[in-house]
């Protein structure tokens, strides 16, 4: 029994001792560690291509320098899509620098004291710390910005336009642009592996779809004709006949969408000698006088007639002070820039496409849209009246007293009720008066000689 005590007393002895000299040993091994690896680099580290285990980090300051001067200059090769060749950018050029101070801390955190596992690790298996990078946001998005101008194309809306009386669709044709959101991460991440240079990477497109498609412009509406009005003009006055076919060009193709108001003057503007149209014959003051724009009130009466028909609410209409031969008393509709103008409402609940075109000696207007949108529509003209013309005599003191002769040609006056009906299913649904239009008369005109005949 005193055996075994002596024996337990003995081995707890040499523990002691032996305890304390591994503490001694480790005390210094620790210590030595301490003072040798408090300035430099973990053994097993790596910076690019450099070995920096062991290193001060004053030396390894001057190695990372060295390193950015050397990264400024590695090129990035940009590769375009569908064979548009490459780009060539020094990483300088894309705003990327080596962030050294990041480098430095890593290394240093990695090399800290008594952090003994992860060491021995980074010994055993060697560690590549990634490279970091300061980014110049301004120079990397002036790169992406050049690259975009070199892949955008932009989208193209579906188009219907009238052509003649007839719809023609234009299909909408996706954009795209260069897929650069993530391109500035992806560059970083790629080059934080230290990889061979030039490094290429693959530029993406990303689609730009158009807002429009032909889908779109028949659920809106514009489907086929909805209404037609027609007037015919002689083509021996050129100026009219060109004032005409411009003002119609100015309205062609005009889209009227549901509740917008369509003001004549506003669309085809001043009719001035400045803005393109020639003088032709207008009535001023219950005459025909020259004056810029003689004409447009055809295209304007042609309109409105339309529009009676499509059933569109009238705003403001005019008519003219004399009548005139392209259209019936009541029908017509005449404009003076900031004066006198034609107004009407889209009321449907879809689009309505505005299409005028000349056709040799005929004006034709049609409005293009949803027939299901319709009712039946008839204008009446009622209670008309007619005014005799007076007759004048215009005395010409060069001609015998026996001289007599008509220089104008009388025309009645006239005054007639408008109305426009509704129907629906066959039967009379609405009763619209549209107004009494009152046209004075033209006079009849004689010349009649003054000069007394002599006695001989």
């Amino acid at each position: 029994m005193g055996y075994v005590l002596l024996l337990k007393k003995n081995f707890r002895k040499k523990g002691i001792l032996w305890l304390t000299v591994f503490l001694i040993v480790f005390f210094f091994f620790a210590a030595g560690e301490f003072l040798y690896f408090r300035e430099r680099s973990a053994a097993g580290l790596f910076v690019g291509e450099y070995y920096i285990g062991g290193k001060t980090f004053q030396e390894i300051e001057k190695i990372i320098k060295d390193i950015d001067l050397k990264m400024e200059k590695e090129k990035i090769r940009l590769i375009l899509p569908d064979g548009r060749g490459t780009v060539l950018h020094s990483l300088s050029e894309m705003g990327l620098k080596i962030d050294g101070e990041r480098l430095m801390r890593e290394i240093k955190t990695l090399s800290r004291p008594f952090n003994y596992p992860e060491k021995f690790h980074i010994f055993r298996d060697g560690l590549m710390i990634p490279a970091y990078f300061i980014v110049d946001n301004d120079k990397m998005h002036l790169v992406f910005s050049r690259i975009n101008n070199e892949l955008y194309r932009s989208p193209v809306d579906a188009e219907v336009r009238a052509e003649k009386g007839a719809l023609r669709f234009r299909p909408a044709l996706k954009g795209q642009k260069a897929k650069t959101a993530h391109l500035s991460e992806e560059i970083q991440k790629r080059c934080s592996s230290w990889p061979a240079f030039p490094l290429d990477i693959n530029i993406e497109t990303e689609p730009l779809y158009p807002q429009i498609t032909i889908s779109d412009i028949l659920a809106s509406g514009i489907k086929e004709k909805i209404a037609a009005a027609s007037t015919q003009f002689s083509l021996e006055n050129q100026n009219r006949v060109h004032n005409i076919s411009l003002a119609a060009k100015k309205i062609d193709n005009f889209l009227l969408t549901p509740g917008a108001v369509f003001s004549f003057n506003q669309v085809v503007g001043e009719a001035s000698l400045k803005n393109g149209f020639k003088e032709a014959p207008v009535i001023v003051n219950e005459q025909f006088v020259m004056g810029a724009g003689g004409g447009i009130c055809q295209v304007s009466s042609t309109i409105y007639n339309a529009a009676l028909k499509a059933g569109l609410r009238i705003i403001e209409r005019h008519n003219h002070r004399l009548s005139v031969s392209y259209l019936p008393p009541g029908l017509d509709a005449t404009v003076a820039y900031d004066y006198l103008d034609l107004k009407f409402q889209n009321n449907l609940k879809t689009n309505i496409l505005i299409h005028a075109y000349v056709a040799k000696n005929c004006l034709n207007v049609y409005f293009l849209g949803d027939p299901e949108q319709l009712m039946e529509v008839k204008i009446f003209t009622q209670n008309q009246q007619l005014v005799p013309p007076p007759v004048h005599f215009r005395n010409s003191e060069d001609k015998p007293s026996s001289y007599r002769e008509k220089i104008q040609e009388g025309k009645p006056g006239v005054t007639v009720e408008v109305y426009r009906v509704f129907y629906r299913g066959g039967q009379e649904f609405k009763r619209e008066y549209l107004g009494k239009d009152s046209y004075s008369p033209v006079p009849e005109v004689w010349e009649i000689g003054m000069l007394r005949d002599e006695i001989s």
